[in-house]
């Protein structure tokens, strides 16, 4: 007869059975609400997304803006986007507010601002970017931009249009929105062909996405100092939601 004791290897054998048993039920639950919570969280980051793209071998979520729609894929949108972007650059998505969005088939035909494109500089395509990458971006930017000081400019804030030189913008602000993501405030003035000169306020925000390089500029007519406030505001909420989604 064998008595199973405390010591022996047999007695030893059903106890680490008895304790791997419920200790593999218990993995496999947690591997199940894994899979199940990650499907879960693909969906709804797939919810949060207008589209996506690519860049290089990046895909992008051009995300869903509350106020805003993603509107590249329309062919008269895309001509205005291409058209208007420098050689070196790459348009991703071109967003439209939801009153122009509506007459997006009749660009051309009327005058339209408070819209923003998401864009990417070609070399950089599969150029690996980081923090530090980020920091000297800032820094390029800071040294090829005429800039002043906007606690001085605000005090004469209606003398400002005509303090600008046509096609020359002026940074007015620049701060870092996060570690991933910067912001410089700008304003300059536009003269289109047979029209009437206008000022205009922009973003240029630089972010690391999925260690690429990309750019937002927004654009809203300037018409008084609560237009920077304006303009920063809407700007920093986009910048967030695009980060946040990807």
């Amino acid at each position: 007869m064998i008595f199973i004791g405390s010591t022996t290897p047999i007695a030893i054998e059903i106890r680490i059975k008895n304790y791997l048993e419920p200790m593999t039920q218990l993995k496999l639950l947690l591997t199940t609400f894994l899979l199940f919570a990650n499907t879960i969280f693909a969906q709804c980051q797939e919810n949060n997304c207008d589209r996506h793209t690519k860049f290089g071998d990046v895909n992008l979520c051009l995300a869903k803006i509350e106020g805003y729609q993603e509107a590249y894929s329309i062919p008269l949108v895309k001509e205005l986007a291409d058209g208007t972007e420098v050689p070196a650059n790459t348009v991703l998505g071109f967003y439209l507010n939801d009153e122009t969005y509506q007459r997006a088939n009749e660009l051309g035909q009327f005058e339209f601002d408070d819209y923003f494109k998401i864009y990417g500089t070609k070399q950089l395509m599969n150029y690996k970017a980081n923090k530090e990458s980020l920091k000297e971006m800032y820094a390029v930017l800071s040294d090829n931009f005429f800039t002043k000081n906007w606690d001085t400019m605000e005090k004469e804030v209606d003398k400002i249009s005509q303090g600008i030189e046509i096609g020359v913008p002026i940074v007015i602000k620049s701060y870092y929105t996060s570690e991933n993501s910067f912001t410089y405030v700008m304003i300059t003035k536009y003269q289109p062909e047979g029209q009437e000169p206008y000022s205009l306020a922009m973003t240029m925000n630089g972010m690391v996405i999925q260690e690429r390089l990309i750019w937002m500029a927004y654009y809203l007519n300037y018409e008084g100092e609560e237009t920077i406030a304006t303009l920063q505001s809407n700007s920093d909420r986009i910048v967030s939601t695009i980060l946040k989604n990807n």
